[in-house]
């Protein structure tokens, strides 16, 4: 409602136009409760009333006011009364006979009495119901709703019931090329020159008017000089207005110049097409609602049917019975999830002569006349079948020999049983029907499963195609574990790739390995030599990975576990060192072809943590009685320190003959520095003594250098430059340049000397001799042979040391050794891990070996292989004190068994427990 008092003549502006007579009406009513009328204008009938009806008090004024606008008019009589209001302004709405709504705005004034009380009210009355639509669906209040409409993409256009445009949207303004001032107020036909003056526009409009019928997708041509000629799509939509008192038609248009020319467009396309799909090589089937709905000529060529004959006919009608079910299936799931089925499935199809043809057929989801329906593309396969067929056969006489071998044959894919012959369900005593399609796993005994599934799925993966065999467990239907042996190779079954495994119950076999087991009393052996024995017990299979059928607990001090060789989860060659893999495999090879029943290697293998560990192996080869070789039964001994002093013993036999009392110091001293001239990029040196007196310098020997270098070299005082870098605490590298620099010497470069190590010989912690060393081609001396050199040079300084201090006492240590050698008995002694650290001339002479060949080895390599671990047992019952006399017999560099009685003491040997073994020969 809006309030103001004003004039009548600015009520008649405020609407925007001028009234005719029938729209103003005027009203007189008394300021009583019911507002009884005094006099009303004639014109009151327009709303179906008569001046008699309120004259006569049949109505009040208030009768014909709107129920929830009496409040606001009793509100400004009100202040008639009580403000001295001369007038007011008011728009409200008033109920024809009918009882429609009307809007009206009403000037009004009061005539009081002489004691200034309000009597009645004159009224003049304005019928604004068209104006006041209008603005309900203009005004401020609808904002939103233009905003909205606004940015909707739709041309909209609102109209009246007359058809007077009242809004049209932003988009509608976009697509005809005008606006609002060419556009509301106007006649639907007069807009634009009359381009929407369309016949059957006008009809469908006077169908609104008169019965309120809408319509939708009204398509209308148009031409305009603007856009020229174009298609647009029209929907109509009946609506009120927001106090429900009058109705507004909804116009929706939509230009679909575009989507007509692309309609066009396509059915030019779809004729190409249909081309092609005439005169493709397969026959083309559409099924809408279980009817075929097309075929092309493919089709009916490939049954024999004329197209009406087929058209509208029931697909199912045109497939065996046995196929009806697969193909109704396939065809529903395509309709219901509205996409392709990627497979492809073989169909038989009737001709029109009852005959049936194969056929590969694929499904795709399409809408087909505007509705969901599934094309079959159907591909003629008779040949294919025939060629099939002619390979069944083929194949079945292979399926024989399959079906009736003496081992077992299984073919797996995605880990899952697919095949299986005859003898597979024998060792296994399940069915057929129930091996099928169950995990391989569920064959096999649990330790085995994860292993044997596991290389089966990496070589698939990595797609090698070479043979693989191993050893398992079955677990067969009544639970009993049967041992085989699986050789596994990848195949193409169906065309995907798969595992066949052919399966050897080895059974007897295994038996034979246990009762063998059990004569060499393997359990008693164990309690012995893993308790203190260094040596390791193996039984290996010749087979190429040498997988592991026993390995003593003593494994551990390399790291690894019993359990992790014999469950097959690591191989023996595993563990050997890469670079001496092949050595090995060659050597044994050899035994084998050779007849060979003993072997004995060194070589290297690598513990848990990496490290790098020399081993002496002894192996007995056990053969069958045809002569195939069944096991190797061997132990292996941690030689890794004999080694290490082994690298040592070229420099030891080059010390030792320090302890000679006729060899010449000066000789000794020249063999040290060609001793160490010998290591890789070293060509030249010198040694140099430290006086014990004096301090000073003196060349004693050296190789490799001019007469004019080691003159102007042969001497340094104690005290010069030169002197005390040569006699630094630590090593020096660098190259010789740098060195004769820092010490202000003499020009050398005469001698073309490059990468320079000096060397500090100590002995007790003092500096007694250098060595100076250097290289004619190297510029740098790598870490390798620093090592080497620094090993060199601290086994050097204590013997120039001893030299030093000790002569008187190496002559009486060599009258002990020819004491020791010339007695006549076998005499040596051990460490407590059973090497030789010592022994007389008399055990060398009898066996054939030299001391260097016997130092540093175990002793249990002196007594023949078949009782190796016999004396292991012995050796560590000696160890810990239960015994003292050794019965077995030695054996020879020749093989020769020389039968001994040696008598083992514990005793001291260089500072550190020792066996001292004293014996003589017994036979």
């Amino acid at each position: 409602m809006k309030i103001a008092g004003v004039k009548m003549d600015f009520l008649i502006k405020k609407n925007g136009s001028t009234f005719c007579n029938n729209d103003v009406f005027t009203f007189s009513w008394k300021n009583d409760e019911n507002w009884s009328i005094d006099s009303v204008s004639e014109n009151i009938e327009q709303f179906g009333y008569t001046p008699g009806e309120f004259i006569s008090g049949f109505l009040t004024y208030s009768d014909i006011v709107h129920p929830d606008d009496r409040d606001q008019i009793k509100y400004m009589v009100r202040k008639l009364c009580h403000d001295n209001l001369s007038c007011f302004f008011l728009e409200y709405r008033i109920l024809d006979k009918k009882g429609d709504v009307h809007w009206v705005t009403q000037f009004c004034h009061g005539q009081y009495d002489e004691e200034g009380i309000l009597k009645c009210l004159h009224g003049t009355i304005v019928d604004i119901t068209e104006s006041k639509r209008k603005e309900l669906f203009i005004g401020q209040e609808n904002d939103h709703l233009k905003s909205v409409v606004n940015n909707v993409r739709e041309a909209l256009l609102v109209l009246d019931i007359s058809l007077k445009i009242i809004f049209a949207n932003l988009s509608f303004y976009s697509l005809f090329g005008t606006g609002p001032s060419r556009t509301e107020g106007q006649f639907l036909y007069d807009v634009e020159d009359g381009q929407w003056n369309i016949p059957v526009l006008r009809t469908k409009m006077s169908e609104i008017q008169k019965y309120g019928t809408e319509f939708n997708d009204l398509e209308l041509e148009q031409h305009s000089s603007k856009k020229g000629h174009r298609v647009i799509s029209v929907n109509s939509k009946i609506m009120n207005t927001s106090d429900n008192t009058n109705r507004m038609i909804l116009l929706a248009i939509e230009d679909v110049t575009d989507r007509k020319r692309s309609t066009m467009e396509l059915k030019a396309s779809e004729a190409n097409y249909s081309v092609l799909v005439e005169h493709g090589n397969d026959g083309i089937i559409i099924m809408q609602t279980d009817l075929l709905k097309f075929t092309n000529s493919k089709f009916l060529e490939l049954t024999g049917y004329q197209k009406e004959e087929i058209i509208n006919s029931l697909l199912l009608d045109h497939v065996p019975i046995d196929f009806r079910r697969m193909l109704l299936k396939r065809c529903t799931k395509a309709l219901r999830d509205e996409r392709s089925i990627k497979r492809n499935y073989e169909v038989d199809f009737f001709k029109k002569d009852g005959s049936t043809f194969p056929a590969e057929i694929s499904l795709s989801f399409i809408y087909y006349e505007n509705g969901p329906a599934v094309m079959l593309t159907v591909r003629d396969i008779a040949e294919r079948k025939k060629a099939e067929t002619e390979l069944k056969n083929s194949e079945k006489k292979y399926s024989t020999l399959v079906e009736k071998s003496n081992d077992g044959i299984v073919i797996l894919q995605d880990d899952h049983l697919v095949f299986a012959n005859s003898k597979f369900i024998e060792i296994t005593g399940y069915t057929r029907t129930e091996a099928i399609g169950k995990p391989f796993a569920n064959f096999l005994s649990m330790e085995y499963r994860r292993m044997i599934t596991g290389k089966f799925r990496r070589n698939l993966e990595k797609k090698l195609d070479t043979a693989h065999k191993y050893e398992i467990e079955l677990l067969s239907k009544s639970g009993n574990r049967v041992p085989a042996e699986i050789n596994s190779s990848i195949i193409e079954h169906e065309g995907r790739p798969a595992y066949m495994a052919i399966i050897r119950d080895i059974t007897e076999q295994k038996t034979r390995e246990k009762e063998l087991l059990k004569l060499i009393e393997v359990q008693k052996v164990l309690e012995n030599v893993i308790e203190s024995s260094p040596a390791i017990v193996f039984f290996w299979k010749p087979d190429k990975k040498w997988s592991v059928e026993f390995v003593s607990e003593n494994i551990s001090q390399f790291g690894y576990t019993a359990k992790e060789f014999m469950s097959g989860k690591i191989f023996y060659d595993d563990i050997i060192h890469p670079s001496d893999l092949q050595k090995r495999d060659n050597d044994t090879s050899r035994c084998f072809q050779e007849g060979e029943s003993n072997i004995s290697l060194e070589y290297r293998i690598l513990t848990r943590s990496g490290e790098v560990r020399w081993i002496d192996e002894r192996s007995i080869i056990k053969r069958d009685p045809e002569g195939r070789i069944e096991y190797l039964q061997g132990i292996i001994v941690d030689i890794t320190e004999r080694k290490n002093v082994n690298n040592f013993m070229r420099i030891g036999a080059e010390l030792g003959t320090l302890f000679t009392p006729t060899t010449d110091v000066n000789d000794t001293f020249q063999q040290f520095i060609e001793l160490v001239t010998q290591v890789k990029g070293i060509d030249c040196g010198v040694l140099y003594l430290v006086d014990g007196s004096t301090g000073e310098l003196n060349l004693i020997a050296h190789k490799g250098l001019s007469s004019r270098f080691v003159n102007s070299t042969r001497h340094y005082a104690a005290n010069s430059l030169y002197s005390r870098i040569l006699k630094s605490e630590y090593p020096i590298y660098k190259l010789y340049y740098e060195i004769n620099s820092m010490t202000h010497g003499k020009d050398l470069d005469f001698e073309g000397l490059e990468a320079t190590a000096i060397l500090p010989l100590k002995y007790e912690g003092d500096v007694v001799a250098v060595f100076m060393l250097a290289s004619h081609t190297e510029y740098a001396i790598p870490q390798n042979t620093r090592s080497t050199l620094e090993n060199i040079a601290s086994q050097v300084g204590p013997s120039i040391g001893r030299i030093r201090e000790q002569v008187h006492f190496q002559k009486n240590l060599n009258n002990l050794q020819e004491i020791f050698d010339n007695i006549g008995d076998f005499l040596y002694v051990l460490d407590m891990n059973g090497c030789i650290l010592h022994t007389n001339s008399y055990l060398c002479k009898n066996l054939g070996y030299s001391h260097e060949e016997l130092l540093g080895l175990n002793v249990l390599n002196l007594h023949p292989q078949n009782r190796a671990i016999e004396a292991a047992t012995a050796l560590a019952d000696i160890l810990a004190g239960k015994m003292s006399i050794l019965r077995i017999p030695f054996e020879s560099c020749d093989g020769k068994l020389i039968p001994v009685e040696i008598k083992a003491t514990r005793g001291n040997w260089d500072g550190h427990s020792a066996l001292i073994c004293l014996g003589r020969g017994s036979g």
